[in-house]
């Protein structure tokens, strides 16, 4: 559950829960007499009404979710919107549910007005006091467990006993207990090994024994031969009302909302998905004899065709919308600032974390207006070993297997990512992927795709070493970072990486700069073109954080007319038209001039910025004054300069040893400059770099997105 987005989109999901209730009510209303008549009055008429209206209304959050990431659309705005509105309208329709538990015949509804209404503070007492004692218990679990991937079985044991002792106590007192599950799973602490814990052990159970023996008892309890002609007429009305209410009302919201028909439509059929709450709400009213049984056997059936019917239409409404639906790859500087970021970190080992995650910290901007998904993916290589490393971790060992023993890179990794989102606030979700280093980029595209990134971030191949020297790494993952900038559809930033001073998850409050935490001096050197402009959007997306001072320097050229016969002399070296050249360069100029604007009104306004403008006339000017930066900034920002033809860099790319890098992110990465700190290298997505695979055939995946039902 993305609880971040959750709270973001609260106004617009309370908006499409109440449009598609409003008007699930309204078409219970209307048919509720009908339905009542057909399937033979038997209990309070207002009852019968109440409890079809939740069957109209209710929405099973848990099946949405899954449906939503078989569509591919669980990292999408729409799928989460999804998400976040089902689980509203569960939580609502839980809610009701447990109020009404208290009409059912029992000794608890037996009791006056005011014996009610000192239960339900009682009840609500209780709740609130149990949610209090979970938040610390679990932190304090982590924090028992840190390093570990798992808890104790012990300690698993005793949490669930905790939740069964305050569900058990809410059954007596005569509520149902679903709501209060429900609400202590929501206010537990996501980060940590306690969450992991309990999803790795508990999903299969549930989702194996658990539903499919509750699904089977109620099917099992319901005998379907005695329904009529009559009763199946008032089952298609039934289905047709409550699809038809909840899109027209979704829609209805959703326009309200200026979002576009079809992603009305789409929500609309996903909200119409049916669960086990509707299962229990007519088990329930059956109990409370609301109605009869062949009431029942009507319901049940509604629920089921709804739900048959929802799944393959929203399926198909995506189907014909899957060009506006597909992730078309990112643009930095085209990135709102108030907009989400959506961030893929790939790391191969322990000794890549430390600098990578001191990053994607500074990149959330420490702000609520900036928000923030970060995924870490460890890339393992596919050999002899890694196999039967793989092997091994399948193993549900007691003392966690590898994960015990200190040189293990999994539980490093994992230990480090856990402080890292408990000292931040930041969700880091972690997988790992194993594959031979020849087709990892494609690992990497399809998470970039599933995560719908914005930025990805790769480790470069040298790592520093005591003396300062850059020491070589596998050529492998050289040769990766290469294909990866080819063929991913967003944002790639390789790191070079000298540490970035500050330590791990060093959170920094938002109204300025903490005396306790490291400044980061960051510098974004421009020379102009696509790749510069990108490295500026990354430059000024960190400027956010109170704890990141920036400054741009951009390069030119002393003298127009020398720049202008240096360009032309930059073409021809490069077998480039001049002409097409010089034109190009104007377009990039503008565009540059453009985008300066841009900075100068979000960033340097609002004093988040310096600006600074060095006038050189040639390459070994440009080398010199970058040599005169030495030892000043933590972190440089420069563009790879894919299509840059400049007399302020020509030459440079004759000593380039790594041309991942480009020529100027080559030169700060040399064993030249050790006194450089970390160095990132951006280069823009550009769609004739991926739209071919490496074996040249086109990538249309997309029916392959949507042949789910």
């Amino acid at each position: 559950m993305d609880i971040p987005f959750l709270l973001r989109s609260v106004r617009r999901s309370i908006i499409i829960t109440t449009g598609s209730a409003v008007s699930c009510f309204i078409a219970a209303i209307s048919s509720s007499t009908i339905i009542y008549r057909a399937t033979g009055p038997n209990g309070n008429p207002l009852l019968f009404l109440l409890i079809l209206a939740l069957l109209y209304t209710n929405t099973s959050s848990t099946i949405v979710i899954r449906m939503c990431t078989e569509l591919k659309l669980a990292t999408s705005d729409l799928g989460r919107l999804a998400v976040s509105s089902s689980l509203l309208n569960d939580m609502a329709c839980l809610l009701v549910l447990a109020v009404a538990t208290t009409t059912s015949p029992g000794p608890y509804n037996q009791r006056t007005q005011t014996q009610k209404l000192i239960g339900g503070l009682t009840a609500l007492l209780m709740l609130t006091i149990s949610a209090w004692v979970l938040k610390p218990l679990v932190r304090w679990m982590n924090k028992r467990n840190e390093g570990r991937r798992h808890i104790r079985h012990l300690e698993m044991v005793g949490l669930l006993l905790f939740v069964f002792i305050v569900a058990v106590m809410m059954e007596m007192m005569g509520y149902n207990s679903t709501m209060a599950c429900f609400m202590l799973g929501l206010v537990m602490p996501r980060e940590g090994c306690t969450v992991r814990t309990l999803v790795d052990k508990l999903s299969y159970p549930i989702n194996k024994f658990v539903l499919p023996i509750f699904f089977g008892f109620a099917g099992i309890s319901t005998d379907m031969s005695g329904i009529s002609g009559g009763m199946m007429g008032a089952v298609v009305v039934m289905v047709v009302l409550n699809i038809a209410a909840k899109v027209v009302g979704t829609l209805a919201a959703t326009r309200y909302l200026g979002m576009a028909v079809y992603e009305g439509i789409v929500l609309g059929f996903l909200l119409n998905i049916k669960g086990h709450v509707d299962l229990v709400l007519v088990s329930l009213a059956r109990g409370a004899e609301i109605w009869g049984e062949e009431a029942q056997k009507v319901l049940l059936v509604t629920v089921l065709m709804a739900t048959l019917a929802a799944g393959p239409a929203a399926a198909f409404v995506i189907r014909l919308e899957r060009s506006s639906l597909r992730y078309r790859g990112a643009y930095l500087h085209h990135h709102p600032i108030g907009a989400e970021l959506r961030i893929l970190t790939c790391i191969h080992g322990p000794r890549d974390v430390p600098t990578m995650l001191n990053l994607v910290e500074i990149c959330g901007g420490g702000a609520p207006e900036s928000p923030l998904a970060a995924y870490l993916m460890h890339l393992v290589e596919l050999t002899a070993g890694a196999a039967s490393y793989v092997l091994y971790h399948q193993h549900d060992v007691e003392d966690d297997g590898g994960w015990e023993h200190g040189g293990d890179d999994a539980r490093i990794i994992t230990a480090a990512a856990d402080v890292f989102s408990i000292e931040t606030g930041i969700g880091l979700r972690q997988v790992t992927v194993v594959s031979a280093m020849e087709t990892m980029q494609e690992d990497v595209y399809n998470a970039t795709v599933d995560v719908r990134a914005s930025l990805v971030l790769m480790p470069f191949h040298k790592h520093q070493r005591v003396d300062g020297r850059m020491q070589v790494g596998k050529i492998a993952v050289q040769q990766l970072n290469e294909r990866v900038m080819k063929r991913i559809p967003c944002t790639v930033g390789v790191l070079v990486d000298r540490g970035l001073d500050g330590s791990v998850g060093g959170h920094t409050p938002t109204n300025g700069p903490n005396p306790h935490h490291p400044m980061h001096q960051v510098v974004v050197l421009f020379f102009g073109g696509a790749d510069d402009r990108e490295a500026l959007a990354v430059g000024m997306r960190l400027a956010l954080h109170p704890s990141v001072v920036l400054t741009v320097i951009r390069f030119l050229p002393e003298s127009r007319a020398e720049h202008d016969a240096g360009l032309e002399m930059a073409a021809a070296n490069d077998d480039k038209e001049v002409f097409v050249a010089i034109s190009n360069h104007e377009r990039e100029m503008e565009a540059d001039e453009a985008f300066m604007s841009t900075f100068v009104s979000r960033s340097m306004s609002t004093g988040r910025a310096m600006y600074v403008e060095k006038y050189v006339r040639n390459a070994a000017e440009t080398v010199a004054v970058i040599c005169a930066m030495d030892n000043m900034y933590s972190l440089f920002i420069v563009g790879r300069g894919s299509d840059r033809v400049s007399p302020l860099t020509r030459g440079m790319n004759q000593w380039v040893e790594c041309p991942e890098l480009g020529s100027v992110g080559d030169l700060l990465a040399s064993c030249d400059f050790m006194g450089v700190g970390s160095v990132l290298v951006v280069r823009q997505y550009s769609n004739h770099l991926s739209c071919k695979n490496d074996d040249g055939e086109d990538d249309d995946d997309i029916d392959e997105e949507f042949k789910v039902l």
